[in-house]
């Protein structure tokens, strides 16, 4: 029995050891490397001029601190003849909302003289009908039905044309509607127009290349700077081929995390998010993309000089 034990003892303690030597193995194939890097934007964006125009005013925080807020004006044109145009589409547009309103009174009125003549048709018919009955009887003569047919035939004429009016009143309604609606696409294209004459941030931001003064002239599609946020940063490496495919683990794949320090001994934490599948030809190095951790990424200068070490995957 004792001898059980003593053997079980010995093949746990193998056991083991047997593990810890496999994790010095596993930890001995990683070899960490070394590469030098440079901080890029992660995206940058451009930022033209929609029209063209004469600068009247130019954000000066902008300008001086050379950032900017989401939705900030930065640069404004003359807008004195987009303001008038847009002032006579809202006119013009005013003007046809109170045509479709006259052309609903008008149908309005076409309505009630239908109603007037439908009731008077009525009246006429049942005084047609009592006289038909006594022309029978002989209580009347021709002359008289001859008058009360006339009535009848007027009536009935009248309350036609009443409808014909009615049926003209709201076609007539319709073509104000699509005047109108004709008006206010203007109008909205005039807003457009005038709104294309401010330059916003579309999110907040370090601005690139940003100058413009007073009173220069610019046409539409025009640069006018480059925006990127300080907090999506990435840095660029180049990587030997014999790096990527060397037999112990190198720590260069997608998603391996790496630690990026500056000269000044900060350290920030980034991962590999891309690597090229083009080796130079000279000197065999395949560019490659790491991202660096948002919470630090601000702190970092683009075009920075920066060392990157990878490090083993906790996986």
């Amino acid at each position: 029995m004792i001898g059980k034990i003593a053997s079980r003892r010995g093949a746990l303690v193998l056991g083991l050891a047997a593990t810890g030597a496999m994790a010095q193995e596993t930890e001995a194939e990683f070899q960490p490397f070394t590469f030098a890097g440079t901080v890029v934007a992660r995206e940058i964006t451009g930022l033209s001029y929609e029209t063209g125009g004469c600068i009247v005013s130019v954000s000066d925080s902008a300008r001086r601190t050379g950032a900017a807020e989401s939705g900030q004006l930065l640069v404004e044109l003359d807008a004195q003849d987009a303001e008038l145009a847009l002032e006579t589409a809202k006119a013009r547009v005013a003007d046809l909302e109170a045509a479709v309103a006259e052309k609903q009174l008008a149908i309005d009125a076409a309505e009630a003289n239908v109603d007037r003549r439908a009731q008077e048709l009525a009246f006429v018919g049942k005084e047609f009908a009592r006289n038909e009955q006594m022309f029978r009887r002989g209580l009347i003569n021709e002359s008289t039905m001859e008058g009360v047919e006339s009535r009848m035939m007027n009536a009935d004429f009248a309350a036609d044309q009443a409808k014909e009016t009615l049926a003209s009143a709201i076609s007539a309604k319709k073509r104000a509607e699509i005047a109108l609606d004709i008006g206010q696409l203007d109008l909205q294209s005039q807003q457009v127009a005038h709104a294309a004459l401010q330059l916003r941030a579309p999110y907040a931001g370090v601005l690139l290349g940003f100058a413009p003064n007073v009173g220069d002239c610019v046409s539409a599609g025009a640069s006018a700077a480059q925006i990127y946020a300080p907090e999506k940063k990435s840095v660029e490496v180049f990587v030997r081929v014999d790096q990527l495919v060397a037999q112990q683990s190198s720590g260069v794949t997608i998603g391996a995390p790496v630690r990026i320090a500056r000269i000044n001994g900060q350290a920030c934490g980034g991962s590999f998010t891309w690597i090229g599948t083009e080796a130079d030809l000279e000197h065999q190095y395949v560019k490659s993309s790491i991202e660096v951790d948002e919470d630090c990424a601000a702190a970092l200068y683009l075009n920075e000089a920066v060392e990157v070490e990878t490090l083993p995957d906790p996986a």
